[in-house]
């Protein structure tokens, strides 16, 4: 299986579960043959950096390993990792876009299965905005937070202090199927949680362009997701 972004002209294939559109700025980070991806990718960076660049490289590549490969155990169909300027400031915003897939046994109202994930995320304490609204007359969940995880140690900076913590802000947009018997999750999240707002209007378009079946793309469509951006 495997993800389409539908506004960037790829080809279509009937193994495929779900189309999205992804917008410009994100680099795609390998959820197939991971070890071998990212062993290539290390092979030639080594080549060319120095010896503290070296050190860098493989301990980033060792965390990459095992978030890609859990990702893709989850069913993950697309990463990315981007850069973007903020409007409002010209900060350079970087953040991750996850975009999964679920199947479910049988049929059943879509609204039933969103206000069942709300359930999940209540009785799991996961604190955030839920709102469930139409998208192009479709029902869509979006959920809301800033988390405080722990702040990761990187190769080459200073020692973090034991039990710190680092706000990231997050943004889902749940999408059904008509029949209720798939979803697609799209996750947005950014440290640079001031400026995780400014990226509403993108999930939300990114939502609104979930397809379970081969999309018709318009010729300008490529430009939508484009515009909120920059």
């Amino acid at each position: 299986m495997g993800i389409i972004a539908a506004l960037q002209g790829a080809t279509r294939n009937e193994d495929i579960p779900l189309w999205v559109a992804v917008p410009p700025g994100y680099f795609s980070l390998p959820l197939g043959d991971v070890v071998g991806s990212l062993e290539r990718a290390e092979s030639v960076l080594t080549d060319v950096a120095d010896e503290a660049q070296e050190i860098s490289i493989r301990a980033l590549i060792g965390v990459l390993s095992v978030l890609l490969s859990d990702l893709a155990s989850c069913g993950a169909l697309y990463c990315g990792i981007g850069r973007h300027i903020s409007p409002t400031d010209s900060t350079v915003v970087t953040s991750s876009l996850v975009v999964s897939y679920q199947e479910y046994e049988g049929t059943r109202n879509p609204r039933l299965l969103l206000n069942d994930l709300i359930q999940a995320k209540a009785d799991s304490k996961e604190h955030g905005q839920p709102e469930l609204i139409d998208v192009l007359e479709r029902p869509t969940l979006f959920f809301e937070r800033t988390r405080h995880l722990p702040t990761p140690q990187l190769p080459g900076q200073p020692d973090v202090p034991e039990g710190s913590t680092s706000a990231v802000y997050q943004l889902e947009a749940f999408v059904p199927s008509d029949n209720g018997d798939r979803l697609a999750a799209i996750e947005f999240s950014t440290p640079f949680d001031s400026h995780g707002p400014e990226y509403r209007a993108m999930v939300v378009q990114m939502a609104a362009s979930v397809s379970f079946e081969p999309p018709a793309v318009s010729p300008d469509a490529g430009n939508k997701i484009t515009r909120l951006l920059w």
